[in-house]
Formats: structure tokens, sequence, C-alpha cells
């Protein structure tokens, strides 16, 4: 097993050349950078070249930073998952949600947790720890708006005399305290038809300039497993589109940095080795443009830059429940204008290359794992360095090849 490390971590520094840029910065890939992850089921923070344990004998997952870098929230507990928050200056820990805690997420600009518990929507100041604040019941999810002021919310639709109540999509100012007269609906999906059926919604992901939402509209869960419908809304709700099919899978579709331009792997059926297409889209009036080449699939994207996308990409090949069978994937730069593509790392039968991050400074990040030991990757994309920054970090979740290594590994960027 030491020997096979030992050729693994050799392979993960490989020297790649991302671009034909000669720049050469004066400091190393990842002496800047700051993490959080997973090892052995506990939480570590990695800053430059110095990490440090966080918890003992726990099972933690789902780190993720407060906008400021002073707070982690994560998991805690292997089924009835509790929430909390760490101080990261202080190494204390409070807990937020005993039982049955999910889709927390950090006010963008304070130190302020919302999440569900059930169907009731909260949250929380890390001010007051000891007195969280219920915002709304009867919801399915949410998202903050991009200035913290308010939250945007999806109710979940009933089956009543043989019919779904609709969902609504809504507004609640932070001030309403939870008085749903306060409550503004932005806009209400359509009802059950053969060309749309939803029962729930995703989180919902704001356009760079703030006019456009991203989401999807999810059927019942084992429809949902294979197919959901990914919409657009705009931010006075008066507009609506419906854009294509993908799976739940909301790591699958991203805006740009800027303007008003959609990324999504779309594709039907939950296995993430056939049939999922990487497309890009000008929303609203544009066409969707497939950029994945016939024979290949991809497994995670994403945005480097305003014309390029970095994905992680196999051959397509048809399902197995034998791992050992299932192809690894590796980095594609896909050059959105000219439609060119280039090689950033090579296919190996022995590892994977997945989840690429864009990082500030044009660096890149990605995970390199034969599926039971993972490394964390860094490269500087206008140089030739390439490190492993991270080593022996956990499994990210895995759902038919659907690999979410956000749960085991979070960066801190700064807005």
């Amino acid at each position: 097993m030491r020997a096979f490390r030992r050729t693994f971590l050799a392979m993960s520094v490989v020297l790649l050349i991302i671009t034909n840029s000669t720049t050469i910065y004066a400091k190393k890939p990842a002496e800047l950078l700051k993490a959080a992850f997973i090892r052995n089921g506990d939480l570590w923070i990695k800053a430059g070249d110095n990490e440090r344990q966080q918890t003992r004998g726990a099972y933690i997952l789902n780190p993720k930073w407060s906008y400021d870098g002073k707070w982690i929230a994560y998991t805690k507990g292997e089924n009835e998952q509790e929430i909390w928050l760490l101080q990261v200056q202080t190494g204390q820990s409070h807990l937020v949600a005993q039982e049955g805690g999910r889709n927390f997420q950090w006010q963008p600009n304070r130190n302020s947790l919302a999440f569900l518990t059930a169907q009731q929507l909260n949250w929380i100041d890390s001010d007051e720890l000891a007195k969280p604040k219920k915002v709304a019941e009867g919801i399915g999810n949410f998202s903050w708006y991009p200035d913290g002021s308010s939250i945007l919310v999806s109710t979940e639709a009933k089956l009543l005399d043989n019919e779904w109540t609709p969902i609504r999509i809504m507004k609640i100012p932070l001030t309403a305290n939870a008085d749903p007269t306060r409550f503004e609906t932005l806009h209400v999906l359509p009802k059950q038809s053969d060309d749309f059926f939803a029962v729930g919604t995703s989180i919902f992901k704001w356009s760079a300039n703030g006019r456009w939402i991203a989401f999807l509209a999810k059927p019942t869960a084992s429809l949902s497993a294979d197919g959901n419908t990914l919409c657009v809304l705009s931010a006075d709700g008066s507009v609506f589109k419906t854009i294509d099919q993908m799976v739940n899978n909301e790591m699958w579709f991203e805006w740009a940095s800027k303007d008003e331009t959609l990324a999504y792997i779309e594709g039907v059926g939950r296995e993430a080795t056939t049939n999922k297409h990487l497309k890009v889209m000008r929303i609203p009036a544009g066409k969707s443009v497939s950029y994945t080449p016939n024979g290949y699939v991809e497994q995670n994207f994403t945005w480097y830059g305003l014309r390029n996308i970095v994905s992680s990409r196999s051959k397509e090949a048809e399902w197995s429940i034998d791992p050992a069978k299932r192809q690894f994937p590796y980095l594609v730069n896909v050059k959105l204008k000219s439609q060119h593509q280039k090689l950033l790392t090579q296919p190996s039968e022995t590892y994977g290359d997945f989840n690429p991050i864009s990082l500030p400074s044009h660096q890149l990040a990605w995970i390199r794992s034969n599926r039971s030991y993972s490394n964390v990757i860094v490269t500087d994309p206008h140089s030739k360095n390439a490190e492993t920054w991270i080593e022996n970090i956990d499994i990210g979740a895995n759902y038919y090849e659907q690999r979410n290594w956000n749960t085991v590994l979070s960066f801190f960027i700064r807005k």
C-alpha cells in the first residue's frame, strides 16, 4: 500500500502546460490558499503549508466557509445530521440544529446562517448562537438574495384530492419576522402536464448581474433521480423559461462570473457514465451549444474566466456495477468561442481527475483519486507548476458516479 501511495503521489505532481504563456509566478501555487477538508471523518483546515485538525472522532461532512472566513459550518452525524458552526480563530464549535438540518447557507455579506429543519426555514447570527429565528414554514428549498437582505424560497407541492398544489416562489425579507403577509410571491410554477411536472425545486443560483435565477424543477424522488427541468426565472418573476432536462445535481449548472451565460450538464438517466453533455446558453434569447464530443461524457466542470470551461470528462460507457470497469475522467480546457479543446491531464487507467475548481489569480484545483485514495492538486495555469497540496482526503459522496466532492472539500474564496 505504501508503494502504491508513493507511486500515486508521484503521478499527482505531473507538470502541466495549460496555456502557451511563459509567465512564472514568484510564489508557489498553493502558498496563499486556504481550505477546509475532511480526513478520516474529521474536519481539518489547511492554510498555505500548515494543516490543523479541528475535530476528533466525529463523522463530519459538508464544510462551508462564511463570507469572511471566520466561521465554518458543517454537519455531524452519519444519519440524523446535526449542523454545527466552528469559530476558526478559537477552534470552538457550537451546535445549531440537533436533527434533520439540511441545505444550510451562509448570508453573502454577514456571518449568519440560514437552514432548513423539515420544512421550517430558520436563520441564526453568529453573535446570537443561542437564538435561531424562524423565517417561514412549508418551505421546500431556498437561497439568499445576493445582497443578503432577503431569502428566495420555494414551497413544496402536496397531493390533495389527486391534484398537486402549486409551487410558489417567494421573496422573504429578513425584516418580515416570519409574518406571511409580508412575503412576496414572485412566480407560481406551471401546473402538472405532459410537458412539465414538479413537486419541488433545487436551490436557486443568481446570474452575475442579478437579473436571472436558475434552478431545477424536480418531480417526485424516483423520477427526479433520472430527470429534472432546468429553469430560469427573471428576478422580478415576470419571465419564466424551461431550458433543458438534466439529473438532480445542483453542482451541474453554473452561471459565468459576468453577464447572463449559463453552463450545465444536460442528459437524463442517473448514471454519470452515459448521456451527459456540457452545454452553454446565453439567457434569455440564446440557443444552447453543446461542447461534448460524441462518445464522451462530462462529470463536472468549472468556469475558467468568461471564455473557457475546464471539464472533467471520460469516455462514454454503459453502466457497470463493478467500479473497476468504470472509466476514470481527465481534465479538458474548452474554449467556448473557437470550440477548441485541449487536454490538461492525460487519461489514466489507475486514477481520475475530478471536480475542477477555479481559484483566484488564475489558479486551478482538482481531486486526483483512484476512488479509494484522493489528493487535492493545485496548479498555476500560467506556468508549468502543479503540486499535490493536500494528501489523503475522504472520498466525496457518490451516486452512480455523480461524485460530490463538496461534501469533503471547501476552498475559502473571498467574493
